[in-house]
């Protein structure tokens, strides 16, 4: 789903809009494996994958990174907490395909709030997403077992278990690629 199809199921946007948001979220295709954000820096733009597909990750304390979240198409995506506090933060974006992002910076998003103040509804309905996946997450990882996980990914964002790898999947999910074998193999 374009951008612009995304933002018309959420408002009633007239032409000077389409324009404003044109003007302000720029394009970029860009090849698997590539960061689109690095641990440390400030998160100064919010993305919006219109193909492929991405994850967020961190590394524990012995250094392994752990898959945080993961980002198909037609979703937003950014270390939220950087880039509401403009901190430096804790998590890395990586590109599992080749992706068409949107983004705009925060100063663009500023700009499109003050000349079309319902792009506010836009704003709140990115903002309660990020916080319904991190609230998801939280739940899942403290209220279900390895096999109730698996189940819950596999209904909300099924397709993932097919393009992302397996290591990926299996540290999303805080288990082993062997119990993640394990239980794809009963399926």
């Amino acid at each position: 789903m374009k951008l612009e199809e995304a933002i018309s199921a959420l408002i009633s946007p007239d032409e000077a809009l389409f324009e404003a948001l044109r003007r302000e979220f720029h394009t970029q295709s860009l090849p698997r494996n590539e960061l689109v954000f690095s641990l440390g820096n400030v998160a100064r733009h919010i993305f919006y994958i219109e193909k492929g597909l991405a994850r967020m990750f961190y590394y524990n304390e012995s250094g392994k990174d752990i898959t945080y979240e993961f980002f198909p198409e037609n979703n937003f995506m950014a270390p939220s907490e950087s880039f509401l506090e403009q901190k430096p933060s804790q998590y890395s974006i990586e590109l599992l395909e080749d992706s068409e992002l949107r983004f705009i910076s925060q100063d663009g998003l500023n700009r499109l709030l003050e000349e079309f103040p319902v792009v506010e509804k836009i704003k709140s309905h990115i903002l309660a997403h990020f916080l319904y996946q991190a609230n998801r997450r939280i739940v899942a990882l403290q209220f279900q077992n390895a096999q109730q996980r698996y189940e819950t990914l596999e209904q909300t964002k099924g397709n993932i278990l097919q393009r992302a790898p397996l290591g990926h999947i299996a540290s999303y999910l805080g288990i082993t690629q062997e119990t993640l074998s394990r239980i794809r193999g009963r399926k």
